[in-house]
């Protein structure tokens, strides 16, 4: 089972309603709220509790647009065949999601590999032969499991924006989205 979690604050879709493409191209140019990625029931990154307040989900703030445009690279990258994808997590040099692709099956582990430069995605499998696994540790999902979650919450997270204020999706910073969204109709 490969899963992916995400809520935009409360107070930022209110604001988000109102707001116009350029103050939001300007102020935001992101969304920011909760997100997780969990395989086989194992969570990358620590959703919260839906009974906690805002104040306190604020904590657990992430780039949700920042990760779902990392997903589309991974998702691309294993598409053309290349069968080894690292993943950086954007918040510390150390955390990494790897994803091993095997024909029809999708192996997930989080690796533990400090690294300060660099790009956020890479494909070179020998950089990370000593990365210590832990949490997520050779999970195995089916590729059209991750690719279904992939698709449907991209698109349901284009929904919720068009919703909210579709002016908005206009704005630059949903470009890769909206492309990804409408290639997978």
């Amino acid at each position: 089972m490969f899963e992916i979690k995400y809520e935009i604050f409360e107070d930022d879709i209110l604001e988000f309603r109102t707001i116009d493409l350029q103050t939001f191209n300007k102020e935001y140019n992101q969304i920011y709220g909760c997100f997780a990625i969990i395989v086989n029931g194992i969570e990358y990154l620590t959703y919260p509790s839906p009974e906690i307040g805002l104040e306190t989900k604020r904590v657990f703030s992430e780039l949700i647009l920042t990760h779902f445009d990392f997903l589309i690279d991974v998702y691309y990258q294993l598409q053309k065949k290349r069968n080894y994808v690292v993943l950086k997590y954007i918040e510390n040099s150390w955390t990494w999601l790897e994803f091993i692709r095997e024909g029809n099956k999708l192996i997930i582990s989080e690796l533990n590999f400090e690294n300060h430069g660099g790009p956020f995605i890479r494909t070179n499998r020998k950089l990370f032969i000593n990365a210590l696994k832990k949490d997520i540790i050779n999970e195995t999902i089916h590729w059209e499991d991750f690719e279904k979650e992939l698709i449907s919450k991209f698109k349901e997270l284009i929904k919720k924006l068009q919703e909210i204020n579709i002016n908005i999706l206009r704005a630059n910073c949903f470009t890769k989205l909206r492309l990804f969204a409408a290639l997978k109709r």
